[in-house]
């Protein structure tokens, strides 16, 4: 919760203030929630400002002021008292949401001696203030007499402004919660509307890819089919394992496969490099059996694959090993993907919002948040860093479904 100053300008409090005081004849002060002041006396006694001269006397006024104020928020009503230095002194307390943040403080007065036996006093020796001892009776023989029927009536005005300024307050808090709220929810709109833009650019930049599917896979099918005759099992291998990826890949970008299919596409297109760069790829595969059902966005995977031959294989040519391995912990489904290449430049990076190179049209910051989109803000790449001994480290972080 803010304090007093932070949720009214002094300004306001100060004419208040001032208007109580022009109405009442008494002195007024509004002070925080410390006895400390806010605001500029109005109607201060001439005594009260020469005790005040005084660093005893002026703390002693910041621990008499707190301490009516506190015993006032306890009460949650307006109370009487006698301060250090016999005067009574009243207040209205300030709470604001159930808290108190501060107190409207008047008085400065004398009352008759058979009137104050039921008023609580806190009187201290006045001779350890260094005052003038003449002086100071000066200004005591100037203070007013006031009944306490007087003392109690301004007591309940100086409690219906006390209220006035609680109101203030709370429309204050009130119009910035309701501001931030506005923001999160404009800005929620905004991420999404970039999330919808970049799913229709990536759907359109692959629809612009596709060159007559049927054309293509009958191309396949009729180079397959002349590897057959012609013995030449590896370019039919091959061939088979880019048709599959080519289908796989023509399915809607939007669409949610099963682990399982995630992964065999995955291991089609490791495949295809291994022959492509002579095994010098090596890799590893491991799901645990359950998650093979698994629902997750196409191309969740394929390219951080894709990123670490790119980035971890190509510019040295040196042999590669990566490895996935997915498993479930009590509350989520970690895929752990792994590679001993040459390793990211920054030694850590906690998200791939950074500019990596997009290999797919699709890339890792976009991978990124279409699993955001698809299972919730605190989904997705949660980690990319270098490894201790050369390589890349990259974990997705997903729900346990069902």
């Amino acid at each position: 919760m803010k304090k007093l100053l932070d949720l009214v300008d002094v300004s306001i409090l100060q004419e208040i203030q001032n208007k109580f005081a022009d109405a009442t004849s008494v002195a007024v002060l509004i002070c925080d929630e410390t006895g400390v002041p806010i605001t500029e006396a109005s109607n201060f006694t001439s005594f009260c400002r020469y005790v005040r001269s005084s660093p005893e006397g002026f703390r002693r006024c910041m621990l008499s002021d707190e301490y009516v104020g506190r015993m006032a928020a306890q009460r949650q009503r307006p109370v009487l008292h006698r301060c250090h230095s016999g005067l009574v002194d009243f207040a209205a307390p300030i709470v604001l949401r159930g808290r108190y943040i501060g107190a409207i403080l008047c008085g400065q007065v004398l009352m008759t001696d058979t009137e104050l036996n039921t008023i609580s006093d806190m009187r201290m020796d006045k001779n350890q203030l260094e005052l003038n001892t003449e002086e100071l009776w000066t200004h005591y023989n100037q203070l007013l007499f006031k009944k306490k029927s007087e003392i109690e009536a301004i007591a309940e005005l100086l409690f219906v402004t006390a209220n006035h300024i609680v109101k203030i307050c709370d429309a204050y808090l009130t119009k910035k919660e309701l501001s931030r709220k506005s923001d999160k929810l404009f800005k929620e709109l905004q991420r999404r509307t970039q999330l919808e833009r970049d799913l229709k650019e990536t759907e359109l930049k692959f629809l612009q890819s596709q060159i007559n599917p049927h054309f293509l896979f009958n191309t396949l099918n009729t180079i397959s089919r002349i590897a057959y005759m012609e013995q030449a099992e590896q370019t039919q291998e091959v061939t088979y394992l880019l048709a599959k990826i080519l289908r796989y890949s023509l399915k809607n970008t939007e669409q949610y496969v099963t682990f399982e299919e995630e992964i065999e596409h995955v291991r089609n297109y490791l495949l295809i490099q291994q022959t492509r760069y002579r095994h010098k790829i090596d890799f590893q595969l491991e799901v645990e059996k359950p998650l093979l059902a698994m629902q997750v966005p196409i191309f969740t995977i394929q390219p951080i694959i894709e990123n670490a031959i790119v980035h971890g294989f190509e510019p040295s040519g040196e042999p590669i090993h990566i490895s996935l391995h997915a498993y479930q912990t009590r509350n989520k489904v970690i895929i752990e993907i792994l590679d001993d290449g040459i390793g990211i430049e920054d030694q850590t990076r906690s998200l791939p919002s950074k500019k990596l190179k997009q290999t797919t049209g699709i890339g890792l910051a976009n991978v990124d948040k279409r699993l955001k989109h698809g299972f919730g803000m605190e989904w997705g790449i949660a980690d990319i860093r270098k490894r201790e001994h050369g390589g890349t480290k990259v974990n997705i972080e997903l729900p346990v479904s069902g």
